[in-house]
C-alpha cells in the first residue's frame, strides 16, 4: 500500500489517543504531533504503520522521548509487525511506553491467505517460552501457520514494559479504541 505518513489525534480530559498511519520515514509529522502532546496519558495505535526507515527511527525514539519528558504516559496498542520488528531491532524503540497489544502474522497454506492476529501483551506475560497462538483461518477454517520465527518476533515481551490500557479512560472512548481483531489480504 505505501501510504505516506498520516495521523489523527483526539483529546478527551487528559487522554490523548492518537493513530498513526502509513509509512515512518524523514517525512514525518511526528514534530508537529509533539507540540500537540501535553502531560496525561497517550494511547498510541500504531495498526496501520506499514513500515519504518532509519530515519523514521531516530524521529521516532527522539519524538517518543520528547513527549514522555513532557510527563506524558504511553501506552502502545495494535503495535502493527513492522512496529514489532523495531521494538526488537532498537533497544529504546518503546521508551517507557507500555506495550497492551500487538499483532501476529499468520499464513493459510490451503487459502494463500494472510491474517494477522490481535494479541493482548497481557496474555503472554511472563511465559517463560512464548509461542504463537493458534489462529484458524477466516476462508478454510484450517489452523494457520505462524508467519515468522517464534522466537525472535516474540523476543520484545521479555524486555519491554508490558500492560492493560489505564482504568481511568472517561466514558465514550470506546469508540476511539474499538479494534479489528484481525484482517486479511490475498497474499500474492
Amino acid at each position: 500500500m505505501n501510504q505516506k505518513f498520516n495521523y489523527t489525534l483526539k483529546v478527551k480530559e487528559n487522554i490523548t489517543y492518537l493513530s498513526v498511519i502509513g509509512i515512518i520515514d524523514e517525512d514525518n509529522n511526528l514534530q508537529e504531533i509533539a507540540e500537540r502532546i501535553g502531560s496525561g496519558t497517550v494511547i498510541l495505535n500504531l495498526n496501520h504503520i506499514e513500515r519504518i526507515n532509519s530515519c523514521g527511527v531516530r524521529d521516532w525514539v527522539n519524538w517518543l522521548s520528547s513527549i514522555e519528558d513532557k510527563g506524558a504516559k504511553v501506552v502502545l496498542v495494535e503495535c502493527s509487525p513492522a512496529i514489532v520488528a523495531q521494538i526488537n531491532l532498537v533497544n529504546n524503540f518503546t521508551g517507557n511506553a507500555t506495550v497492551q497489544s500487538f499483532y501476529a502474522p499468520y499464513f493459510c497454506a490451503g487459502c494463500d491467505k494472510e491474517k494477522v492476529l490481535l494479541i493482548e501483551s497481557t496474555t503472554m506475560q511472563n511465559v517463560e517460552n512464548p509461542s504463537a497462538p493458534i489462529s484458524r483461518c477466516d476462508e478454510c477454517d484450517g489452523v494457520m501457520e505462524f508467519d515468522d520465527m517464534e522466537e525472535s518476533y516474540f523476543a520484545f515481551l521479555k524486555t519491554t514494559t508490558l500492560g492493560p490500557l489505564p482504568d481511568e479512560l472517561p466514558e465514550g472512548w470506546e469508540e476511539f479504541l474499538a479494534v479489528e481483531s484481525s484482517m486479511t489480504s490475498d497474499k500474492r
